[in-house]
């Protein structure tokens, strides 16, 4: 557990940390949104968190669109950039959060963040930019991460109305 002191002579307070999963949908947009409302105006700690899906990458690769190194350097990059501007867009700056891309089963590598930084909690959007045929065999990247995960999860909806 991560503690802050305050002025108030040796009274300690608890570092609130949440982490924000995103793939860049709308509705990750709105989770990343409610992760600040949550917060409020000074976060003890975000950390956002993008996962590159392991089984993309060896489609790219089996589809010979380059070497597993190449396809990875290009990936991260991308995501790293795309994650950037995304947080741009929604007003935040990049001093205030912590930013990690990595590659793996999207729900693992969520749950096993949550773990490794000791998150208070999970926000993520209930429908993001899987596939629908995935989605209706395997469940939701949400959904997956429920089933496993050992701490509070925020789901947050796609905005009313909207039909991405």
């Amino acid at each position: 557990m991560i503690e802050k002191h305050t002025n108030y002579g040796s009274a300690k307070q608890k570092e609130y940390k949440v982490l924000v999963a995103v793939d860049f949908s709308p509705c990750s947009a709105n989770a990343l949104n409610s992760a600040k409302l949550i917060m409020g105006q000074k976060p003890d700690r975000i950390f956002v968190l993008h996962v590159i899906d392991h089984d993309f990458i060896e489609k790219c690769i089996a589809s010979g669109l380059g070497s597993e190194p190449q396809i990875k350097k290009t990936l991260f990059l991308d995501a790293k950039e795309k994650l950037r501007q995304f947080l741009q867009a929604q007003n935040m700056e990049e001093n205030s959060i912590e930013i990690e891309v990595c590659e793996g089963s999207p729900c693992l590598e969520i749950n096993k963040m949550a773990i490794d930084k000791d998150v208070d909690m999970v926000v993520m959007g209930t429908y993001g930019t899987s596939g629908d045929i995935k989605r209706i065999f395997f469940g939701s990247t949400t959904e997956r991460v429920l089933r496993f995960i050992k701490r509070p999860v925020l789901c947050v909806p796609i905005e009313e109305g909207r039909k991405d």
